[in-house]
């Protein structure tokens, strides 16, 4: 795992809060919170973001990409088995909530998620967004394929 901070800008970052609230919406009871669609990658309004992550995903194919909201009402433990690498880029995240990782039957929260960072896992390790109960959080998921 890694984590790389002060990906965009504050005007690049405000301005793809603005479409990502846009875009997500209740897909039903089996995606929590609200999500996007996972084809975001391919609308202009991210292209800022993934020409700044071009050197941490070199060697990769966006497989999806999509938003998520929660406002910590939930735990979602899940691993996105069919992709090499995972990243969960903290797009509005005041309170600095990371993200949970299940190791060896233990709950272990990683990083502290600080706004405008991103971090980058294994896509088989078992994960959530922690409950919080307290403060909005965005962020945009990517499922890396090895090229």
């Amino acid at each position: 795992m890694k984590v790389y901070k002060n990906i965009l800008l504050e005007k690049e970052r405000l301005e793809i809060l603005k479409f990502v609230k846009t875009k997500v919406k209740d897909l039903g009871p089996n995606f929590p919170g609200l999500q996007s669609s996972p084809n975001l990658h391919q609308h202009k309004e991210l292209k800022i973001l993934i020409n700044k992550i071009k050197n941490i995903t070199k060697g990769y194919l966006i497989e999806k990409c999509w938003a998520n909201f929660s406002n910590g009402d939930y735990i979602c433990w899940h691993n996105h088995s069919y992709c090499d690498k995972s990243i969960v880029y903290y797009l509005k995240n005041k309170l600095n909530i990371g993200t949970m990782f299940k190791k060896e039957g233990h709950n272990v929260q990683v990083s502290k998620g600080l706004q405008n960072s991103l971090l980058i896992f294994d896509s088989n390790l078992t994960h959530s967004a922690p409950c919080h109960l307290s403060e909005e959080r965005y962020s945009i998921a990517f499922d890396l394929i090895k090229k």
